[in-house]
């Protein structure tokens, strides 16, 4: 990848998810001058620091941003969870800048006819591995990537053999790719339920930006859409040229009613009916696939079991981080949890999750993180001996 060699690349938010570690490393690699710049202070950022000791072409820039850097960069890759409207960004973008994410590089190596782009509220990460077992099952050449707290760019060095790539992406990366060349052959959109209302400016902002998985495929591609719901809607579908192919879990139930798969609980039979309806879409046969749906036991902090503490099951569903999923995640589980919970407020209303707790599926205890949700939980609670 010598095009990058000598070249000027500004990494614009290294944080501490590996996405920036994984950026400065692809480009210090490829021989570029690499520069990083982070709001953080070098003690905040610590453990991402120590991973680029090794590189001595990349400098630094930390505890805020500066205009100069900008002026001085090549090609800016901004963190795709830095906002719309980011001052310096846009500075970027008035100066005639070239500003990627680590997912658009990613998309100028890529074969996207052997792209499936999954996204959605809830189910991302358990549909994606679903697929890639059935995948690996069906001898074909598979890799997994995206939002797993890693570059993408890290995939790179894999993709000689034209493999399928299953690619998890958030909204976030999906607004940042905006107006690029992304063309998935096959677009799965689990499901739309209010989120990230922190940062993006309405729930419509959230769709359009859950949309964008699909508007740059054509009528030979495919779109995965949910039988009922805000995606099986003329408005939202009025304007995609791909062929949209939709699932129901109840229909799986009634076509499958005998079958004893690891993941329980109304979330996983939706995971379980996208990820089939996608491996139609591969040829790959019904019975084959679930064989290897056995093999997937479910994803690190999704309804993880960690084991039994004094009698007591200990379950980790930290990816639980708006209130439909921590809803269906009691519903699963039954009552008498002990839940703790709470933290930070992504602009949701908790009212439905306060019912959940006390009347549904009544927990045995609840412990409340510090944080502005806490304080919308315990609002709606009407019993102060359970907050």
């Amino acid at each position: 990848m010598s095009n990058f060699k000598n070249k000027k690349v500004l990494v614009f938010g290294l944080g501490l998810n590996q996405g920036g570690v994984g950026v400065a490393k692809f480009f210090a690699k490829n021989g570029a001058e690499v520069r990083v710049t982070d709001l953080k202070n070098e003690n905040d950022l610590q453990v991402s620091l120590d991973q680029l000791k090794e590189f001595n072409n990349i400098s630094y820039t930390l505890g805020g941003h500066k205009f100069e850097d900008l002026d001085w960069a090549d090609l800016i890759i901004k963190n795709p969870a830095i906002k719309p409207g980011n001052k310096y960004i846009e500075y970027a973008l008035e100066k005639n800048k070239e500003v990627e994410t680590d997912f658009s590089i990613f998309l100028q190596f890529a074969n996207q006819k052997k792209l499936i782009a999954i996204t959605g509220t809830k189910g991302k990460t358990t549909t994606a591995s679903l697929i890639f077992e059935a995948l690996r099952a069906d001898n074909q050449q598979v890799i997994l990537t995206g939002n797993i707290g890693k570059s993408i760019l890290d995939t790179l060095t894999h993709l000689d053999k034209d493999p399928w790539i299953i690619v998890e992406m958030s909204s976030f990366q999906l607004q940042a790719l905006k107006g690029k060349n992304f063309s998935p052959k096959i677009a799965v959109i689990t499901n739309i339920y209010p989120d990230h209302l922190n940062w993006h400016s309405s729930m419509e902002e959230y769709i359009q930006a859950k949309k964008i998985v699909a508007l740059g495929q054509s009528s030979d591609d495919f779109l995965v859409v949910p039988s009922q719901g805000v995606l099986h809607s003329k408005q939202f579908q009025q304007d995609i040229r791909s062929q949209i192919v939709e699932f129901c879990a109840e229909d799986f139930e009634e076509d499958f009613p005998n079958i004893d798969l690891p993941l329980k609980g109304l979330a996983n039979l939706e995971n379980y009916a996208t990820a089939l309806t996608v491996t139609g879409i591969l040829k790959i046969a019904d019975k084959k696939a679930l064989q290897a749906f056995q093999n997937f036991k479910g994803a690190r902090f999704r309804l993880q079991e960690i084991g039994v503490f004094n009698g007591v099951k200990i379950i980790n569903d930290s990816t639980s981080t708006n209130p439909i999923s921590t809803i269906e995640a009691l519903a699963t589980l039954g009552p008498g949890v002990i839940l703790i919970a709470g933290g930070m407020n992504k602009g949701m209303q908790y009212h439905e999750l306060a019912a959940q707790i006390e009347n549904y599926t009544p927990v045995k205890s609840l412990y409340l993180l510090e944080g502005d949700a806490t304080k919308e939980i315990t609002k709606y609670l009407r019993s102060p001996a359970i907050a």
